[in-house]
């Protein structure tokens, strides 16, 4: 099965041969430098999906997970909002995931 980030990357590689619109979604903080000083800066919204894609007029939210991992609040909470403005949210732990979704 591999990592979360194994995973990820066969997803990514599969969507880009399939040609279907997607993108990873990264979110996270970070400490810049700015002139003589730092900045902290945020990223990304905080619960979103690794991966978003689209196909036929539906945007997909893919969290991937190991065997093991669990959804923390943060993105229970994305998936309610996503879920109610339209969106379809999957957890997916595997390439065979995503093909049993029709992406």
């Amino acid at each position: 099965m591999g990592t979360e980030a194994e995973i990820q990357n066969t997803i990514l590689a599969y969507l880009k041969y399939r040609r279907i619109f997607h993108w990873r979604q990264n979110s996270g903080a970070g400490i810049m430098k700015q002139g003589a000083g730092t900045r902290f800066i945020r990223f990304g919204v905080n619960g979103a999906p690794d991966i978003f894609a689209v196909k036929d007029g539906t945007i997909y939210g893919l969290e991937i997970k190991s065997k093991v991992g669990k959804q923390n609040d943060n993105q229970k909470e994305f998936q309610e909002g996503f879920e109610k403005a339209g969106g379809v949210y999957h957890i997916v732990r595997c390439l065979e995931d995503v093909q049993k979704i029709g992406l």
